[in-house]
C-alpha cells in the first residue's frame, strides 16, 4: 500500500473513532514514537528506575492511569485554584 493512502485510511479511522477508542489510539501511537528513542539511554538506566518503568507500563496497560488533564483538574479542585 502506498504512503498517501496509508495517511489517508488512517486518518478516516481516526476521525471516525469514538472517545474511548480515540484515547487508545493516541496511547499507541504515542508509545510508537517514544519508543523510537535511543535505546542505549535504557543501559544507564539504574536497575530501580527500569523496575518502576516496567511497572509504569503495566499499570497504564491495565488502564490505572490518570491523564494529566484529569490530575490537573483534580488540583486545581482540591486547591481551589482557577484555571
Amino acid at each position: 500500500m502506498e504512503e498517501a493512502t496509508l495517511k489517508i485510511e488512517l486518518i478516516d479511522k481516526i476521525e471516525h473513532a469514538d472517545a474511548k477508542q480515540l484515547k487508545e489510539i493516541y496511547g499507541l501511537v504515542t508509545n510508537y514514537f517514544d519508543s523510537q528513542v535511543d535505546v542505549g539511554e535504557w543501559d544507564t538506566l539504574s536497575d530501580y528506575r527500569k523496575e518502576r518503568i516496567a511497572k509504569s507500563i503495566e499499570q497504564a496497560d491495565a488502564g490505572l492511569y490518570e491523564s494529566a488533564t484529569e490530575v490537573s483538574a483534580r488540583m486545581r479542585k482540591k486547591y481551589g485554584l482557577n484555571g
